[in-house]
């Protein structure tokens, strides 16, 4: 009991500053301007679409994590916009998981100081500060969470016979939850496999198989539900069939993360990917034979074997190139792996070294820089959490840490465009933002496309219309399902008073992003300035259905109810503006 009490309390005091942070990054997207959390009414939408699906068409991602924003729409109902709130939630979410990482140590490991050393590598190391201290990545700890308690349940059920089949319906409804934080939860049934290769079973394949069945069955019925609701199992075409670069890329992908674990240093959600540099680097290769070394000689010590082996198993779905968006290698991918490989070390250090060379008494050295390695994570974990105090920490700490990323270029040229003012300057970070995104290892869309719009802005303000229309036109044509490209293009007509061209570029929007209620709001002006008054009205409607607290909107209803002649109409919606 003390030994827990401990781990919460070291847990607490290394993350406990992130109750003071703000939202940053996607926080502002998927909490403060989602329609899905701040209306009631469109709760069920949450599970009927990816994580992004409030965007509109174009966020049809690969990502399917209901969970996720209902978890957030959960904490919304209780206390709103209050950030504590958010992060509170999450560092429960995180203390729990460290407890049950002692708990899966205690079940695997020969004694409970092992156990409770590795869940403190794992409780402190600083590649969580970016899964606590962000409330965007509430899917890494959900899934982390319920899959371990699913897989101590598996353990349990493995170890009492008679009430086994009982015990692996429980772990498997248990772990049907954590798929719909994260799709990395898919790893399970190998992970099973996995443990019935390695650990030493009376059971033949057959029997040890007919016990997965209700894992696989929950990862069948998850399957299912994910294609009814996105279309397709994934939006990488020819799915099982491999290319060798996309082989060699997970090569190199795993050993850069097993890099930052054993040494993480200079950590950032921004960080970019060097194939060619990844496959020259020693620590691809260097974990690959560590991995077959584990295989070989298992036999020696299994619960260890399999505890390094629970790394490649778990973090193989971010091994796939084609399944990721930005970045291919984040601290958060990490989350659920490093609970074995922590617990692994832990057993090292603690037990297998200095057993092996007993008569030279390593322990009096191992155990000392053991704990200052604790120390040290202690310490960095403390300097880094307050990056993630705001936009400003985040942003400005990122661009002198990677300063090849193109996102943070695009971010950093939005901060000098809108809040220093500073256009010239701003203009060059987006074309850097371009350069950086041809040559980066995955290009990505967005960041062109953000650029196009950025640069068209700049221009318009500095009296390029034709220049600025250009770069609008490049922008929707890169894609055109996005909203804000057509967002823009009508409120550059809007002042110019062609009303028929903006409201055309506004219904546009409006089709790529029903959701978008700026996008109706000015449609519903361009429609009155038109004489369409009661369109414009349903346009206004829309907009007060989709954010509640709209009250523009709704005094914008009124007054075209007003001039549609609908006098009764107009007096039931100003009597239905919110009060503030």
């Amino acid at each position: 009991m003390v030994t827990k009490w401990l781990l919460v309390l070291c847990t607490v005091v290394a993350f406990g500053g992130t109750l003071g942070n703000g939202f940053v990054y996607d926080d502002g997207k998927q909490v403060l301007e989602n329609p899905f959390l701040r209306n009631p009414h469109l709760w069920r939408r949450i599970f009927t679409g990816s994580v992004w699906s409030f965007e509109g068409h174009a966020a049809e991602t690969n990502f399917y994590r209901p969970l996720h924003i209902f978890s957030h729409w959960l904490v919304w109902q209780v206390a709103g916009a209050n950030t504590a709130a958010f992060h509170l939630y999450q560092l429960v979410f995180y203390v729990i998981t460290a407890l049950l990482v002692y708990r899966l140590g205690r079940d695997l490991l020969p004694n409970h100081l092992t156990a409770f050393a590795g869940a403190l590598i794992w409780a402190l190391h600083p590649q969580h500060v970016e899964p606590v201290c962000w409330v965007s990545c509430v899917p890494d700890c959900g899934c982390g969470l319920f899959y371990l308690l699913a897989f101590i349940i598996f353990l349990r059920g493995e170890r009492t016979p008679g009430k086994r089949w009982a015990w692996h319906v429980l772990g498997a409804a248990v772990y049907f939850i954590s798929l719909f934080f994260k799709e990395m939860g898919v790893s399970m049934p190998l992970l099973l496999v996995v443990y019935g290769f390695v650990m030493k079973d009376e059971d033949g394949w057959w029997r040890k198989g007919l016990r997965w069945i209700p894992y696989l069955a929950a990862v069948a019925v998850y399957l299912r539900i994910r294609v009814a609701v996105l279309g397709h199992l994934s939006h990488a075409p020819n799915l099982w069939k491999v290319p060798p670069r996309v082989i060699v890329a997970a090569i190199a992908l795993l050993g850069q993360h097993t890099k930052l674990f054993f040494w993480p240093v200079e950590l950032n959600d921004f960080r970019n990917f060097d194939l060619a540099a990844s496959t020259r680097s020693p620590w691809p290769w260097i974990t690959l034979l560590a991995l077959i070394l584990t295989i070989a000689f298992r036999k020696h010590d299994r619960p260890l074997a399999f505890l390094i082996l629970w790394w490649p198993v778990t973090l193989l779905p971010c091994l796939d190139v084609r399944q990721l968006s930005y970045p291919l290698i984040a601290d958060r991918f990490s989350f659920l792996p490093s609970m074995g490989l922590s617990l692994a070390v832990a057993s090292l250090i603690l037990n297998k070294i200095p057993d092996y060379f007993r008569a030279r008494h390593p322990e009096r050295v191992l155990v000392p820089a053991f704990g200052l390695a604790l120390v040290l994570f202690s310490v960095q974990d403390l300097h880094a959490v307050p990056r993630w105090r705001t936009n400003d920490t985040l942003w400005n700490y990122s661009y002198n840490a990677e300063p090849k990323s193109a996102l943070v270029h695009v971010h950093r040229a939005l901060d000098l465009q809108y809040r220093d003012r500073n256009l010239t300057a701003a203009a060059q970070e987006y074309r850097m933002a371009i350069q950086l995104n041809q040559v980066a290892f995955v290009n990505l869309t967005t960041v062109t496309y953000d650029c196009w719009i950025g640069l068209g802005q700049i221009a318009a303000l500095e009296g390029r219309p034709d220049e600025a229309l250009a770069y609008f036109h490049k922008a929707v044509n890169l894609t055109p399902r996005f909203s804000s490209g057509y967002d823009v293009l009508g409120a550059f007509y809007f002042p110019r008073g062609d009303y028929s061209q903006a409201a055309s570029y506004f219904q546009q929007a409006v089709r790529a992003n029903p959701l978008d209620v700026g996008a109706r709001f000015f449609l519903g002006s361009c429609l009155i300035k038109l004489g369409k008054p009661a369109d414009a009205a349903m346009q206004f409607h829309s907009a007060r259905d989709t954010d509640p607290e709209y009250t523009q909107a709704y005094i914008a209803e009124a007054a075209a109810l007003d001039a549609a002649g609908d006098k009764a109409g107009a007096m039931r919606v100003r009597g239905e503006i919110p009060s503030r």
